[in-house]
């Protein structure tokens, strides 16, 4: 498989600023609409899984640092 490269214009006058805002607002609207629930869960299960990573090192606060 290989990489494709999309050309994105980056300089708009005002008004296309906004239509490209609007068409954002718009797309996240749909996605949220069609998979909220699933990203809601993702998200859920990802940060389970960070607080059950053995790797992290948990901090007795309870105590008085030594110096």
């Amino acid at each position: 498989m290989s990489m494709k490269i999309t050309r994105l214009r980056t300089y708009w006058n005002a008004a296309e600023a906004c239509n490209v805002i609007e068409f954002l607002d718009q797309l996240r609207d749909q996605l949220w609409n069609h998979y909220g629930e699933q990203i809601t869960d993702m998200l859920k299960e990802a940060t389970a899984d960070q607080a059950n990573d053995d790797e992290q090192h948990t901090f007795d606060f309870d105590n008085d640092p030594p110096f």
